[in-house]
């Protein structure tokens, strides 16, 4: 096992790991366990693996003030440590809105992968009305989420030139919305993926199931030809 890398951005820590030879694939990481996502070994055979967790999540400094948003930056600089120029990268719930941002925000990123989550559209007003007013929430995803909805993100992905991916399970809450931007999304250019019966957490990063196996390496497929 890896150990853990860190590099020094703003004055905070930010928290990686890196296994495998290939082209770079960013993971992004917004837990601490489990330490490294069950997906990670599997891609790893195909593509250098960066597990990387933005400031304020997972094994990184969460300091009291910080542009949460600057997810991009976050990847370029590991990225810039390691000498790695080009990169694919992949986000799940979450992390997919991440990996939005920093796909969207450098030329240097070739293909963006996003699942389990309706990119265009949230947090809607309402929805940032109740995130804003729970007591539980701690401030990173907050600001996260407030910065996410200053992108118009039907112009950014429309405009992001590499390889576009989206995909949802049918049994995962996130299905309705999917479904009704299904026609913009491919309309973008996007290829849209549904995995049968699959819930949220079976067609995630972190399953170590049979499925959550036949998900990363359909989607690793994907990505490998394109790179090819």
């Amino acid at each position: 096992m890896q150990p853990r890398r860190y590099v020094e951005l703003q004055g905070s820590r930010i928290a990686y790991r890196v296994q495998g030879d290939g082209p770079a694939l960013v993971l992004l990481k917004n837990n601490r366990r489990p330490l490294d996502f069950q997906a990670a070994g599997q891609l790893a055979d195909r593509f250098r693996v960066l597990q990387v967790h933005p400031v304020g999540f997972g094994a990184s400094d969460r300091p009291l003030n910080y542009a949460f948003g600057s997810i991009c930056e976050q990847v370029l600089t590991v990225l810039d440590h390691e000498g790695i120029d080009q990169f694919a990268v992949w986000g799940f719930s979450q992390t997919a809105a991440m990996a939005a941002i920093a796909a969207t925000s450098t030329g240097r990123a070739t293909a963006l992968v996003m699942g389990g989550f309706a990119p265009i559209g949230f947090p809607s007003d309402g929805e940032m009305r109740r995130l804003e007013r729970e007591p539980r929430l701690p401030k990173p995803p907050l600001e996260f989420w407030r910065s996410y909805r200053t992108y118009d993100w039907h112009h950014q992905l429309r405009c992001f030139a590499g390889t576009k991916i989206a995909y949802v399970g049918t049994a995962d809450p996130a299905i309705t919305r999917m479904r009704r931007l299904r026609p913009v999304l491919k309309g973008i250019g996007f290829t849209y993926l549904e995995y049968e019966g699959l819930d949220h957490s079976a067609s995630s990063l972190g399953d170590s199931s049979d499925s959550g196996r036949r998900v990363t390496q359909e989607i690793a497929a994907y990505l490998h030809n394109d790179e090819g």
